[in-house]
């Protein structure tokens, strides 16, 4: 769990942070909050922290301050600066002490959800890095594991780390023997039909070596990463060699391809950007990997230069968001035949558009998490839900045709669903998120269990009994959190008197919603206004 400390002399901005956001969901923990620099610096010392939230100006110390003081405890700190003050200055001063966000008040959930998003990726990196880093201590004395780790970084992880350090230094310290000329990578990817093969490690074993014979004649340098069932090529070689290169590979996939669909398996050659600095292989590396995710619309079986097509460009975003929303609610309604309906009419509007491979794959993946999110949001257990994440990640890297794609994406989910309602404890999961879905559409009107239970088709008296069984909580006491919820973002509109709201939310009586409300929160309508509006 990832730690964070608030800092900040105004105690509404705290509360107001800490309310904000479903840390749970963000795998991060407010550790404490001050409302001053030295405070702070002293609960810095205490908890260790990953993540410091802070505001600029503050008693003690201010911000920057604390920031300089803190870095000398523990320079990992991950810092989010709040201020008030849009100054040039500020930001500038906050850079150089290695910041990563500047937000400015009045503080909202999407700019605070972005920064900490940020920074939540920065930390993985550095938890990749330091995990490199003790391996690399470990392998030290051992010259080929220093270079296969070395190039799984740059490959796999962080090719953007490598602008810190020149040519010769990489030479010296991981021992290579690249020189000035051109680079490249190309990607190898070995795709299955749908045959088992207890060989395939042994098979890409023997095309690396292959390939790197082969290309050691031609280049000056070419180091072979394999991953899974990816091969990454990394050459350096003189630009007057470029089309003697072209054809090792043409040979290379002219030769295995026959020996590969003897056992079921297919290979695409993806060729990166070439570029004149080994500084700027992340751009090769990329459209490396970009041009195998094209094989998902181009085919197997051949090389594909990547088509150079660019995110946010390709497919209509409303469209996408419009399939998305009935997506969401057929998951919420747990309806196995109306996902695949969705997904197949997914399927044929973005096979009339403009659309890469790598976002076709993104898409997949974003309807995949979306699915674990809303179970994880309902409280529905998924057996082993972290396995099937990561067998449907896997399962969409090895997709060869779009067809493909979203049949695998449907028959997941849907073999997901499949095993809950196998289980007796989530037989009425259907029913109970419909009750769910129209007492949260139906929240503002007089609705009761007689209602509910004429609406699914069940006896009142059963259906309070299994809703209460369900979800641990009584129709009533669910139906009044909803409306709570629903207050609590109308008390942040001014304009909105608390007469009104009550009535909005469903309530004629002004003091049986006021005592409700306080039951909830713990603060008068009025009170919780001053506070968050």
């Amino acid at each position: 769990m990832i730690r964070v400390i608030i800092a900040d002399d105004e105690i509404r901005i705290c509360k107001l942070i800490i309310n904000l956001i479903n840390w749970d969901e963000l795998g991060m923990e407010i550790v404490g909050a001050a409302d001053n620099g030295i405070d702070a610096l002293s609960m810095i010392e205490k908890e260790n922290p990953d993540i410091v939230i802070t505001d600029i100006r503050m008693p003690g110390y201010d911000g920057l301050e604390m920031i300089e003081k803190a870095k000398n405890i523990n320079e990992e700190i991950e810092f989010i600066i709040i201020s008030g003050y849009e100054e040039f200055a500020y930001a500038q001063k906050a850079i150089e002490y290695g910041v990563k966000d500047y937000l400015c008040k009045p503080i909202n959930k999407e700019s605070l959800l972005k920064a900490l998003c940020r920074v939540n990726d920065s930390l993985k990196i550095k938890n990749r890095q330091s995990s490199l880093e003790k391996e690399y201590q470990i392998i030290k004395k051992d010259i080929w594991k220093i270079r296969a780790s070395f190039l799984k970084n740059l490959i796999l992880f962080n090719a953007d780390g490598l602008k810190e350090y020149s040519q010769k230094e990489i030479n010296q310290n991981h021992y290579f023997h690249f020189r000035e000329g051109n680079f490249r990578v190309i990607s190898i990817k070995i795709d299955s039909s749908g045959k088992a093969n207890q060989n395939i490690d042994k098979i890409i074993t023997k095309m690396a070596g292959t390939i790197q014979r082969s290309l050691l004649e031609q280049t000056y340098d070419a180091e072979i990463i394999h991953s899974n069932s990816n091969l990454y090529v990394l050459i350096n070689y003189r630009p007057d060699e470029k089309e003697k290169i072209e054809s090792v590979f043409i040979k290379i996939l002219n030769e295995f391809k026959s020996r590969l669909a003897t056992f079921g398996l297919m290979i695409t050659i993806g060729y990166g950007e070439d570029v004149e600095d080994l500084k700027e292989i992340a751009t090769s590396i990329e459209s490396a990997k970009g041009a195998i995710d094209d094989r998902i619309l181009k085919g197997t079986g051949r090389i594909i230069e990547f088509s150079g097509t660019k995110s946010g460009e390709i497919y209509n975003e409303d469209r996408y968001y419009e399939f998305t929303k009935k997506f969401m609610k057929a998951v919420e309604l747990v309806d196995p035949k109306e996902i695949k309906k969705v997904i197949n009419t997914l399927k044929e509007e973005l096979s009339r558009q403009s659309i890469s491979g790598s976002e076709l794959k993104r898409l997949a993946r974003e309807m995949g998490n979306t699915y674990y999110i809303i179970m994880r949001k309902n409280k529905i257990r998924i057996n082993d839900a972290l396995e099937e994440q990561a067998q449907l990640e896997n399962t969409i890297d090895n997709c060869y045709s779009m067809e493909l794609l979203f049949q695998e994406l449907a028959d997941h989910i849907t073999l997901s669903l499949s095993k809950l309602s196998e289980d007796k404890n989530q037989k009425n999961l259907g029913q109970i998120r419909q009750a769910k879905i129209y007492i949260e559409e139906n929240y503002m009107k007089n609705i009761t269990l007689e209602d509910l239970g004429s609406y699914l088709g069940f006896n009142p008296s059963y259906f309070s009994s299994l809703f209460k069984k369900e979800t641990g909580t009584s129709f009533i006491e669910y139906l009044s959190k909803i409306r709570m919820e629903k207050a609590k973002e109308l008390l942040k509109e001014p304009g909105l008197r608390i007469q009104d709201i009550c009535l909005m939310v469903g309530y004629n009586d002004v003091k049986y919603f006021t005592k409700l409300f306080i039951k909830h929160t713990g603060l008068k309508p009025n009170e919780f206004r001053k506070i968050f509006a």
